[in-house]
């Protein structure tokens, strides 16, 4: 199974440090585009709302379609989805 690591950015608000307090994606969009894979950890915000989510994927290409709808789905929000990677916190990213 395949890992990916998502946190979201609010892209309403300006750049730096306040960027860290997203607005998030609400639960019940992440559970309908989950599809075949599973949510192994999820971080709130707010009640009901993901700054960050940990899910498995049972092959590269189900993770890459779904990173792909997350980041669509995210934009329409004003959300913008960050694929962490190699232990960079969202903090970090912004700080560089």
């Amino acid at each position: 199974m395949t890992r990916i690591v998502l946190e979201f950015l609010d892209t309403t608000r300006g750049q730096g440090a306040s960027g860290a307090t997203a607005p998030g994606l609400p639960d019940c969009w992440m559970d309908a585009l989950i599809g075949d894979g599973h949510v192994e950890e999820r971080d709130y915000i707010a009640p009901g709302i993901l700054r960050r989510v940990v899910a498995r994927f049972p092959t590269e290409h189900h993770l890459n379609q779904f990173a792909s709808s997350v980041r669509q789905v995210s934009k329409l929000l004003g959300t913008r989805a960050f694929r962490a990677a190699n232990g960079i916190s969202i903090t970090d990213f912004l700080r560089n």
